[in-house]
This record gives C-alpha cells, sequence and structure tokens, in this order.
C-alpha cells in the first residue's frame, strides 16, 4: 500500500488515460444489439430449433412484421382504395424498403378473412423484413414516406419494430436508472457523512470503474461476441454503484476513525487497508463467483451479466489503486464541511437487538423461521417476458399488437407454429392422415382458438378428405350395390330356372334325323334321275311310271308336311334360344359389375386399415376383410374373356338356326316345284323327262340344303352344351351372389359406425388437384419433407396461460407422431409464445442452477473467512431465507397490484 501511495500520480494518471481511450473508442453497444437482436434461449432451445426448420418452409430472408391500418368508424370502401394505392408504392419499393413476401387483403382476395376483421376497423398487412444492416429508425422513415397519405391511421410493428422500442425503452431505462441511483447515493452519502465532497469523490471513484468496465465490456461484446442484451448496461450501472458505494462508505469510515486516533493520513491509510480491505476483498470475491457462474446459463440474458465480473474486478482494482490517492491527495478535506473526524458511534437499536438475539437464540431462531417459513413455502418463481406489456400502448409497435389483440383476437397477432421435419416427403395419404390427426387433436387443446394446417389451410375441415364424410357417401354406395346385388341375383334365378328347364336332348336326335333326311334325298334324286333316263330313253312302260309317279308325289306330300312341322319348331327353338340369349348377356354383364365392385371393396377396406390402424385389430373389420377375399376367389373364373367364348358359341348357334331356317325354306319351295312335276308327269310323260330334271335339280338343292342344316344343327348342339355348362355356373354364382348381399349389408352397418370417425384420408388424385397444390406450397416445404401448423391462442401470447397451452401442444404433437409412419420425424413450435416459454423454462433452470452455485461458493468463502464450520452454514441459510422473503413479499406486492388494476378495470 505504501508503494501505492508513492506512485499514486502515476496510478491516476493510468486511470485518466485508460478511461478517456476506452470511452473514446468504445464501440456503440445499442446499436450492435439492434444489429444482432436481444436473443433470450440458446441455439439448441426446442423454439429455435423449430424456427430453423419453419426457414425451410419460408426460405426468405427476415422477420416477420405487420402494417396495421385502423379507423374507428370502420375503414370504409374509399378508404380502402387508398390504402390500395399506399400498398402499390409499397410493393413497387420492395426491393428497396427490403421486404418480400407481403399478403394483404387486397392483392390477396383469398387472405381477406384473416387480415381485415369483422367490424371492418381493423386492417393488417404482413411482410417479411430484411434490415440488410440498416436501422429500424430509417426503415421507419422509408416507410412513412410511402404511407403518408395514408386515409385512416397506420402502425408498424412485429418482431424488429417492437425490440427497437423496446431497446429505446430499454436505454432510456439505463438513463433513469444511473441518475436516479447518483441521486440516491448523493442524498444517502451527504446523510452519513454529512459533507459534500465524500459522496462526489466516492461517485467519481465508481465512476472510473463503471467507464473502464463499459469501454472493456463494449470491446469483447463487439470483438468476441461477448452475450449482451438490454439489461448489460444496467446490470453494470446499479451493481458497481450499489457495491462500489457500499465499499467507499465502509473504507472511508475506517479511514475516519483511524484518524480520529491521531494517525498520520498515510498511516491511517494502511491501518485502514489492512482491516478494512480484507472485508471487501472477500465480499468482492463472492460477488464474482456468484456473477462468474451466469457463464454456465443456457440463457443469453443471464450469460449477459457475467459483465459484471469485469466490472466488479475493475472495482477491485480501484478500490486498491484509486481510493488511496483520493484518500492520500484529500485526507481530512475528504469529509468537508464536517468537522466530526471521528468514527461512527455505538448504535442504541443494534446493540439492544444483538443483545437480544445472544441472550435468546432459540427463541430468535424461532422467530426467523416463522417469518421465512411461509416464503419458503409459497414462494413462486415467476418470471415476466411480456414485451408489448411492458411498452404499454404509448409505441406504435405496442399500439398496434394490442389494436389486432382487440380487433382479431389476443393470439392472430402472434401465432404460434409447430414445425414437423421427416426424413421423407409427407405428399401422401399415410404422412398427410398423421398430420390431420394431429391438428384435430391440437383444436382439442384448452387454450387454442384455431389451427391451420394443409389438411385445414384455412382453418375448416375439407369435409370430403376425412372418413366420416366419405363413409356417408360409402354407405349410401353400398346400400345402392346391394339392392342392385340382389336384382341381379333375381334376375339370375330366373335365367338358370329357364335354362334349367329347356330340353336340348332332342336337338341330337334331330341332327340324326336331318343326316337320314339327307340320305335319303340322295336316293331319291338317285331314282329320279333313272327315271328320267328310263323315259328319255323311249320306255313303254308308261301305267307303272305313273304308279310310281303317285307314290313319289304321296311321299313329297308328306316330306312337305314333315319339313313344315320342323321349320316351325325351329322358329320356336330360335325365338327362345335368342330370348335366352338376351338374359344370358345381361347376366355376365352383371356379373363382371359385381366382380368390379367387390375388387373396389377390397381396395376400400384396404385404405381403411392404413389410415386406421385401430380397426385391424377390430373383428368386424377382419371378418369383411376376409368375406370380400372369398368373393373375390369365387367370380375369379367370371372373366370377359370367358364371356367372350360364351358369346363366340352363342353367335355360331344363332348362325345355324338361320342356315338351317333358309335351308328348310328352300326344301319347302323345292318339294313344292317337286310336286308340281310329278303333276306335270303324270298329265303327260312326254313333259315328264324335263319335269323330272327340274325335279333332280331342285333335290340337288335341296340335298345340299340338308348337308348345310345339318352343319348348323351340329353347331347348335356345341353351343347349347356350353349353355349347359353356363346354367350349372349360375347356381355357383347365386350362392356367391347371396353371400356378397348379405357381406354388403354387414359391410355396410359396420362401416356405419365409422360415420364419427374424423381421420383424414385423401385419394391419390385429389393430391394432384390445383387449390390442393396451394395448400402444400403454403404450409409444406419444396421438398415436401416439412409442414407447419398454424395455432392461434386464445390467451395472450405472453400469459402463463398461453404458455402452458404451448407446452400442451409440443406434447400433443410429440404423442401424435408416436408409431406413425412419420414416429422418426422431429417436432416442435416456433413463435412469440414458444420462444418466451423456452425462455421461462431456461431462466428457471439458470436460477436454480445460479442458486445453487452462489450458495456453496458463499459458503466456503466464509468458511475461508472464519475458518469454522457452523456459523458459515447459519449466515447462508439466513442469506437464502432473506432471500426468498424478500422475492415473496415483492410477489405479493406485485400480485396486489395486478389484483387492484384488474379491479379497477373491471369498473
Amino acid at each position: 500500500m505504501r508503494k501505492i501511495l508513492k506512485g499514486r500520480w502515476i496510478i491516476f494518471s493510468v486511470w485518466l488515460i485508460a478511461t478517456i481511450v476506452l470511452t473514446a473508442i468504445q464501440p456503440d453497444v445499442n446499436a450492435i444489439l439492434r444489429e444482432r437482436g436481444q436473443q433470450g434461449t440458446s441455439s439448441k432451445s426446442p423454439s429455435v430449433v423449430a424456427d430453423k426448420m419453419l426457414k425451410k418452409i419460408d426460405a426468405g430472408k427476415g422477420t416477420n412484421n405487420l402494417i396495421v391500418f385502423y379507423d374507428k368508424n370502420k375503414i370504409s370502401k374509399a378508404e380502402m382504395e387508398k390504402i390500395g394505392d399506399c400498398l402499390d408504392k409499397i410493393r413497387e419499393s420492395k426491393s428497396e424498403l427490403g421486404i418480400s413476401n407481403v399478403i394483404d387483403p387486397i392483392h390477396t382476395p383469398e387472405a381477406k378473412s384473416s387480415l381485415l376483421s369483422k367490424d371492418g376497423t381493423t386492417l393488417m398487412v404482413s411482410f417479411k423484413l430484411d434490415k440488410k444492416g440498416k436501422e429500424i429508425d430509417d426503415i421507419q422513415k422509408q416507410f412513412d414516406a410511402r404511407l403518408k397519405h395514408s386515409p385512416v391511421d397506420y402502425y408498424l410493428s412485429g418482431e424488429d419494430f417492437i425490440n427497437n422500442d423496446y431497446l429505446k425503452v430499454s436505454q432510456a431505462g439505463v438513463e433513469r436508472s444511473a441518475a436516479l441511483t447518483v441521486i440516491f447515493i448523493l442524498v444517502v452519502l451527504v446523510i452519513v457523512f454529512r459533507s459534500v465532497v465524500t459522496p462526489l469523490v466516492s461517485l467519481a471513484a465508481v465512476a472510473f470503474s463503471y467507464l473502464c468496465s463499459m469501454g472493456i465490456a463494449a470491446q469483447l461484446i463487439d470483438k468476441a461476441g461477448f452475450p449482451v442484451t438490454s439489461l448489460t448496461q444496467m446490470l453494470l450501472v446499479l451493481i458497481l454503484f450499489g457495491i462500489g458505494t457500499d465499499y467507499n462508505i465502509l473504507l472511508f469510515n475506517r479511514f475516519r476513525e483511524e484518524l480520529s486516533h491521531g494517525h498520520p493520513i498515510d498511516e491511517a491509510i494502511v491501518r485502514t487497508y489492512r482491516t478494512a480491505g480484507k472485508t471487501i476483498a472477500y465480499s468482492i470475491v463472492t460477488v464474482f463467483i456468484a456473477f462468474l457462474a451466469l457463464i454456465f446459463s443456457e440463457s443469453p440474458i443471464y450469460r449477459s451479466g457475467v459483465v459484471v465480473v469485469i466490472g466488479v474486478t475493475i472495482l477491485l482494482l480501484e478500490i486498491l489503486t484509486l481510493t488511496p490517492f483520493i484518500m492520500k491527495v484529500l485526507g481530512t478535506k475528504l469529509f468537508w464541511p464536517s468537522k466530526n473526524a471521528g468514527g461512527h458511534k455505538p448504535n442504541r437499536y443494534w446493540g439492544k437487538a444483538s443483545f437480544i438475539a445472544v441472550k435468546h437464540p432459540i427463541i430468535t431462531v424461532t422467530l426467523i423461521l416463522l417469518i421465512i417459513a411461509p416464503a419458503l413455502i409459497f414462494h413462486q418463481e415467476k418470471l415476466n417476458f411480456d414485451t408489448v406489456g411492458e411498452l404499454g400502448n404509448q409505441y406504435p409497435s405496442s399500439k398496434a399488437i394490442n389494436l389486432v389483440a382487440e380487433h382479431f383476437g389476443k393470439g392472430q397477432s402472434m401465432p404460434a407454429e409447430v414445425v414437423i421435419e421427416n426424413g421423407k416427403a409427407m405428399d401422401n395419404n399415410a404422412s398427410m392422415a398423421v398430420i390431420g390427426n394431429i391438428t384435430q387433436r391440437l383444436k382439442k387443446i384448452d387454450g387454442v382458438g384455431k389451427v391451420s394446417s394443409v389438411t385445414r389451410p384455412e382453418g375448416k375441415k375439407m369435409e370430403d378428405f376425412y372418413i366420416d364424410k366419405q363413409m356417408i357417401t360409402v354407405t349410401d354406395g353400398l346400400s345402392q350395390t346391394q339392392d342392385g346385388v340382389d336384382q341381379i341375383n333375381a334376375g339370375l334365378k330366373t335365367a338358370q330356372e329357364k335354362l334349367g328347364s329347356a330340353d336340348f336332348s332332342k336337338v341330337n336326335d334331330m341332327v340324326d334325323g336331318t343326316a337320314k333326311l339327307e340320305n335319303g334325298m340322295a336316293a331319291l334324286t338317285t331314282g329320279l334321275e333313272k327315271i328320267q333316263n328310263g323315259i328319255g330313253n323311249g320306255s313303254d312302260q308308261p301305267e307303272t311310271l305313273a304308279n310310281g309317279i303317285a307314290t313319289i308325289e304321296k311321299n313329297l306330300s308328306q316330306m312337305s308336311s314333315g319339313i313344315s312341322t320342323l321349320s316351325a319348331n325351329y322358329g320356336k327353338m330360335q325365338a327362345g334360344y335368342a330370348e335366352m340369349g338376351k338374359n344370358y348377356q345381361q347376366a355376365a354383364q352383371a356379373l363382371l359389375g359385381v366382380k368390379s365392385a367387390i375388387a373396389q371393396m377390397q381396395t376400400l377396406v384396404a385404405a381403411l386399415g392404413q389410415s386406421t390402424p385401430s380397426v385391424q385389430r377390430d373383428r368386424n373389420y377382419l371378418a369383411l376383410s376376409q368375406m370380400t377375399d372369398r368373393l373375390s376367389s369365387s367370380l375369379k373364373q367370371i372373366t370377359p374373356e370367358g364371356i367372350n367364348t360364351l358369346n363366340s358359341n352363342y353367335n355360331e348357334t344363332t348362325a345355324g338356326f338361320k342356315t338351317a331356317n333358309a335351308n328348310l325354306s328352300k326344301m319347302a319351295g323345292g318339294l313344292s316345284q317337286m310336286a308340281d312335276g310329278l303333276k306335270k308327269t303324270e298329265t303327260g310323260l312326254g313333259q315328264a323327262s324335263d319335269g323330272i330334271g327340274k325335279i333332280v335339280t331342285n333335290m340337288n338343292d335341296v340335298t345340299k340344303g340338308l348337308g348345310q342344316m345339318k352343319s348348323g344343327q351340329q353347331q347348335l348342339a356345341s353351343g347349347l352344351s356350353g349353355f349347359k355348362q353356363f346354367g350349372d355356373k349360375l347356381s355357383d354364382v347365386n350362392r356367391g351372389l347371396k353371400q356378397i348381399s348379405d357381406g354388403l349389408g354387414k359391410t355396410n352397418d359396420y362401416l356405419a359406425q365409422l360415420k364419427t370417425e374424423k381421420t383424414f384420408h385423401i385419394p391419390k388424385e385429389a393430391l394432384a388437384n390445383k387449390d390442393f397444390k396451394k395448400a402444400m406450397e403454403t404450409y409444406m416445404s419444396d421438398d415436401r419433407k416439412v409442414t407447419k401448423l398454424t395455432v392461434v391462442l386464445s390467451d395472450d401470447p405472453y400469459s402463463n396461460q398461453a404458455l402452458d397451452t404451448i407446452d400442451k401442444i409440443n406434447n400433443t404433437a410429440a404423442a401424435g407422431l408416436k408409431g406413425t409412419v412419420l414416429s422418426k420425424a422431429d417436432s416442435g413450435t416456433a413463435g412469440t409464445s414458444a420462444t418466451t416459454n423456452d425462455m421461462n423454462h431456461i431462466l428457471s433452470r439458470d436460477l436454480a442452477k445460479s442458486t445453487v452455485i452462489v450458495t456453496i461458493s458463499v459458503l466456503l468463502v466464509l468458511m475461508l473467512v472464519i475458518r469454522s464450520f457452523w456459523p458459515p452454514i447459519f449466515i447462508t441459510a439466513s442469506l437464502v431465507g432473506a432471500y426468498y422473503t424478500a422475492m415473496f413479499v415483492i410477489n405479493s406486492i406485485f400480485l396486489g397490484m395486478l389484483g387492484y388494476e384488474g379491479l379497477k378495470r373491471c369498473g
């Protein structure tokens, strides 16, 4: 100390130069803070991670902000047009202003319901702002120049503008706090020392330490990325001036006592530091450790408090070097105009209190425990981050938020964003179903007003994409299908009965008869040829010939009658066959339709199982699935190819009928001509040869027709054998149709239970829908691996209720992903409430952590100083109790004030 006193002027010069230089080159901390922004959470906080994922959807640079237009009498149509003109100027200057993603209800009509209040008084315009190194005040002027002709009041708000106003408030608060601190210290020091010089000198000494500390801290903040918040300067001012003044009072009092003992100035200074100096050093060490513990904090807000470590270190150097210089230079003049150079006199109050405490220690400790017990039991750490609330309604940015809260709802101004990131694209039904389910679950949370997502682009359900709505259509369709199947079954029964009653056993006999007829006709033709030859040779036995001709004529008459009967029966068979063919073709097409319906039902059942995994364990669902599989298997043989084969047989048979009828007609004509020829033969054998010649010619045609008719009959027999097999199959089909009808009934009953199922289900073709693509572009990233759900809270985004809701939202989103196709996806919540909630959790953990570290540090320092065990424990315990008691009292007063304000607002 004596060396310090000898080199006092050099030390003072160093302090003076260091203070001037550090102050002159000190960077603007407030400008750095405005550029960086104030971070309240760490980079690993859920809200920060979610915000990074969110930027993959909205890749534009900058932060989200608002322009709020307001007219208490409702914005008129003319005013709306003028506002549109102002917004046109804003859009034309997008690059100059550094804005993007401008959305307003005038240029984006589909967003009108979200951006124009129901009462028509408030209009919002959202945009993304990239400051590009510019000050917010300068950007505000650029906006003002383009909005100066606005017909209504307007306010700029959002993250950037609120933070800018808050920093202004904080800076003004620092200046006010510094002024009030100085005034308060001056008053206290004047009262204690009854001197004018002592307070001024004490403040000047502390000012040196503050200016040097702030200069060093500013360089670290600018060059080394040292954490900085709006509290940095305020903390340094309050701590340094508070404890610096305290230490100076202790030193100056001790110095005055030593002077009162008659010691010279140098000796008094040495004795002062020999006794009080050690106490001050230990005291500074505890403060040093307490604030150094903040380096382990997660929150940048608390970590920025480490700047106090720099301050108390510089303060210790100031107390050890600059304060002795002041004492040496001023001496007894330090206490001018007071002439009392003695130390402080014993205080009767403190003496009596100490006496009672020592005499009745148990009673004293009991009273202390009774005092601090309520604080320890009922104390709750309440942290408040309501930036808008702290700003009040005096600043444009906060006024805009309050207007939005009043006319749109408190949560509309600062919605939360739930973000989900998956390793694979989510533009498929399985992923959409999970997102839709989470959306529905979030909507049910108390405190959530509205949820918008890719499955609910405007916050409303797209009814056609939910199973409950789809089931109505499906069950109606299944009812109609069941009715149709019953009708088909009835029709096929009739067809089967007709096929069963038809007797085709005589067809083969008819083929045999036709063959014999063909042979007889051939023999008859041969005989006639011989007769013709006989007549041509001049035979002289006309009577014999006449008798033969008469016999032939009789046989021909019988044959003509038989052929007429055969032709009539063929006509009836052909008509019945045509009717049967018509019925069978209708039945065949109906069976193909049933087979297609069963295949679609299989697809629907499979889709239902995928979209609602819990259904896969339901007995009714499993029975339904097995039944559709069996029905599909039973109809496997009914194919278009098989139907085509039957059609081919039917066509061949039809052709055979036509050929047979045509030939029968020819045969009837030929026999008629034969009869006419024979009559001519009877009247004149002279003409017999010519007549018989015509008969022979016609007989050849008849024989040829009989051959063709036999071929047609053979085709008919072949086709009819196919119909017999078809009739047998109809019996199996009818049994299958009965099962189908029963299965459809059970299916319909089961699916009717799903009319309350709210699961999202979107068909593949709907994913390519133009409107749905817009929703995906809004709520999903370009690669479709990230999606967001916008959640509007019912409560004030800064309120404790909103913070509790954020925790519920995070838990619900995480639970909604478990056990699904998105089970490996990451999720989180971004937004003001989410950030505030993270800050609350982080600061609570940091506070608990710091309290433990500081308590242990104080205990160790006390043990080192006192060199005992129990006294430090009792002292530390009393300090902890005093802390919680003070915080309990402060919170109680705060809540009381809130209650009073609440009563006033309620009337």
